[in-house]
């Protein structure tokens, strides 16, 4: 609830501002912590793949192994898929990033869905996994959805601008 009261300020904030690029930056940000800091888990995994090689530790799952063939499933592009949008409005927002900023952002992005997993599991049972190839496909999409958006700003004819302050 926390985290919900600061991303509507910083909505709100923005709405007066009529600063549309950052009203959808932070609804963005909105959306991904309310997809991944909820108590609702969703699966889209095979059990016929194989097994994972996961640790419990502070009240939750930790999947600690990167890319075992059973973790790439339908959810693990499905987190890529989910950060795309984040990375097109990263990149929208503050066009002038270097690209050594836009990877650094995408693994904060990671680092910060899963490690916000970590403490909720710790102290609410929030029951989620945490998972190191979701940092990975968090940070994947990110950095594609801003390569996506520089390639239609470079080949599109469309100018990315700072957006008003």
């Amino acid at each position: 609830m926390l985290v919900s009261c600061g991303w509507l300020v910083l909505v709100v904030k923005n709405w007066r501002a009529r600063n549309w690029r950052r009203v959808l930056w932070w609804l963005g940000c909105w959306g991904l912590s309310a997809l991944t800091w909820t108590p609702v888990a969703f699966s889209f995994g095979s059990e016929s793949l194989g097994k994972i090689t996961t640790s419990q530790w502070g009240g939750g799952v930790w999947v600690l192994i990167p890319l075992e063939p059973a973790s790439i499933d339908t959810s693990f592009w499905l987190n890529v898929v989910m950060t795309f949008p984040q990375g097109v409005l990263l990149k929208w927002n503050w066009p002038h990033l270097r690209w050594s900023q836009v990877i650094g952002a995408g693994l904060l992005t990671g680092l910060t869905l899963e490690g916000g997993q970590a403490i909720g599991n710790a102290f609410v049972a929030l029951g989620r996994w945490v998972d190191i190839n979701d940092v990975l496909t968090n940070w994947t999409g990110v950095v594609l959805g801003a390569c996506a958006c520089a390639l239609v700003a470079r080949y599109g004819h469309w100018r990315l601008t700072s957006p008003k302050r």
